[in-house]
C-alpha cells in the first residue's frame, strides 16, 4: 500500500509537472513577450499536454496500472481532464486573437472539452451517481435510451479536441517561429496518439491474450457464469484479478468491459460471474460456446497486497462481488487468517460447494441475505480484525462507498480499507 502511494505521487509528478516542462521552457526562452502573456501561453501548454496524457491513460498503460491499480489510473485520468479544462479556461480568457482560425479552433475545442467533462461526470464516472440518488436515477434513465456506444463516440471527441488545438497552435505565426517548439510539440502529439493507436489496433487485435468460451451457464435468473478456455500464450492471472473482455461475436458489442475472475488461478481456464443488469451484460447469456474472446489484462493489486500481508484478511463481498473474493479465499485458505463476509441478494447460493470446502479449511465465513446491519458487523468482527484487519471490499460502487463509511464508523482505519471499484 505504501509503495502504491509512492508510485502514485511519482506518476502524478511525471504527467502533471515534468511532462509539460520542456515545452514551457522552450517557449519561455524563445519567445519575447510580456510576463502575463507568457504565463497565459503556459496555461495553454499545460492544457494540451494534460489532454494528451488523459488519452494515454485511457489505454490503461501496464507500467502505470500494475503499480497504482486501475481505479487510481481512472481517478488520475478524470482529475487531469478537470485540470486541463481549468488551464484551458485561464488561457482562453487571458489571451485574444483577431485571426479567425486561431480564435475558432480554440473556442470549439474549449466547448467540446466542457461538454465531455460534464457528460463523463454525470453519466459515466460515478462521482455523482454513486453518491446522490437523483443522479443515479438520471443515469439509469439515460442508459435506457442511449447505449454504451454513445459513450464510445463521446470519448472519441478527445481526438477532435487534440486536432483542433494542434491546428490552433500551428497557425500562430509567432509560436511557429520559436526554435524547436513545434518539433517538440509535434513529437508529443505523435507519441501519445501513436501509443493509443498501437494499443487499439495492434494489441487489441492480437488474440494471443484471449481464449474461447467453453461454458455459459445461468446460475440464477440474472447471474451468468462464463468459463473461457485460455489460449496457449494467454497471460497468467492471479486470484482476485479482473480483465477487460471483448467478444468477437455478432450477438454482443465488441467493446471491452471489466469482469472479475472467480476461478482459482490455472493456466487452462478462467471463469467469471456476471450480473446481467446493464445494456451490455443483459446480452451476456447470448454468447455462445465457441465464441472467441480477447483479454486486456489481467489487472488487480489484491493478490500482491494480500500475499505480502501478515495481518488478518477480511474479504467483504456484496452480491456478485463474491467472484474475485472467493478465488482469493481459496488461494490463501490455510495460509493466512481469512474471514469471508458475503452480503447477497440471491435466494440461491450458487457457491455452496466452494463455501463448504472453505469452511473446512479454517476460513471464517458469514453470509446473509441482504445487507448486514451495523451491530451485526460489529458482532462478527473480532477485536483483532477491527484493530489490524485489512478489508477488501468488492461490489457495486455506490454500495462499496456505503460499506466503507459503515466500517469507518466502527473505528476501522481508512488506510485498512481496500477496493477496486472502477468509478471515481
Amino acid at each position: 500500500m505504501k509503495n502504491r502511494k509512492l508510485f502514485l505521487g511519482i506518476i502524478w509528478l511525471l504527467l502533471a509537472v515534468i511532462l509539460p516542462l520542456p515545452l514551457i521552457f522552450v517557449l519561455n526562452t524563445g519567445l519575447t513577450d510580456t510576463v502575463n502573456n507568457l504565463i497565459a501561453y503556459d496555461f495553454g501548454i499545460l492544457a494540451y499536454v494534460w489532454w494528451l496524457a488523459i488519452v494515454y491513460l485511457s489505454i490503461r498503460p501496464k507500467w502505470i496500472a500494475k503499480r497504482i491499480g486501475i481505479p487510481s489510473t481512472y481517478m488520475m485520468h478524470g482529475m487531469l481532464a478537470i485540470f486541463a479544462l481549468v488551464a484551458a479556461t485561464i488561457h482562453k480568457f487571458t489571451t485574444n486573437s483577431f485571426h479567425a482560425i486561431i480564435r475558432n479552433t480554440g473556442n470549439i475545442a474549449w466547448y467540446l472539452a466542457i461538454f465531455m467533462i460534464v457528460y463523463v461526470i454525470v453519466f459515466l464516472s460515478g462521482w455523482l451517481s454513486d453518491r446522490l440518488s437523483v443522479f443515479k436515477k438520471s443515469k439509469a434513465n439515460f442508459e435506457k435510451v442511449f447505449n454504451h456506444q454513445l459513450s464510445v463516440w463521446v470519448h472519441r471527441l478527445n481526438f477532435v479536441v487534440i486536432a483542433l488545438i494542434w491546428l490552433h497552435v500551428n497557425v500562430i505565426p509567432r509560436i511557429a517561429n520559436v526554435p524547436y517548439f513545434l518539433i517538440i510539440f509535434d513529437i508529443y502529439t505523435l507519441f501519445f496518439i501513436a501509443s493509443y493507436a498501437y494499443q487499439k489496433f495492434i494489441i487489441d487485435a492480437d488474440m494471443k491474450n484471449g481464449g474461447v468460451v467453453s461454458e455459459n451457464i445461468a446460475r440464477t435468473p440474472t447471474i451468468q457464469e462464463l468459463t473461457i478456455d485460455l489460449n496457449e500464450k494467454a497471460k497468467e492471472y492471479h486470484a482476485g484479478d479482473f480483465y477487460f473482455i471483448s467478444f468477437r461475436s455478432k450477438e454482443i458489442s465488441s467493446e471491452a468491459h471489466p469482469f472479475s475472475v472467480t476461478s482459482k488461478p490455472n493456466k487452462r481456464q478462467v471463469s467469471f460471474l456476471i450480473n446481467r443488469v446493464g445494456d451490455f451484460t443483459k446480452k451476456i447469456d447470448q454468447v455462445e460456446p465457441g465464441t472467441k474472446v480477447h483479454f486486456d489484462g489481467p489487472y488487480g493489486l489484491f493478490d500482491s497486497e494480500i500475499s505480502q500481508s501478515n495481518l488478518p484478511i477480511i474479504l467483504y463481498a456484496l452480491g456478485t462481488g463474491i467472484a474475485p473474493l472467493i478465488s482469493l479465499a481459496e488461494e490463501y485458505a490455510g495460509k493466512k487468517k481469512i474471514h469471508l463476509i458475503w452480503s447477497t441478494n440471491s435466494t440461491e447460493s450458487y457457491f455452496d460447494k466452494r463455501i463448504e470446502k472453505l469452511s473446512q479449511e479454517d476460513v471464517k465465513i458469514n453470509i446473509k441475505k441482504h445487507r448486514f446491519l451495523d451491530n451485526e458487523i460489529e458482532q462478527i468482527l473480532t477485536s483483532e480484525e477491527k484493530q489490524n484487519g485489512q478489508f477488501y471490499i468488492v461490489g457495486s460502487a455506490s454500495i462499496v462507498l456505503k460499506v466503507r463509511k459503515k466500517l469507518e464508523g466502527l473505528g476501522i482505519k481508512k488506510s485498512y480499507l481496500h477496493d477496486e471499484h472502477l468509478t471515481m
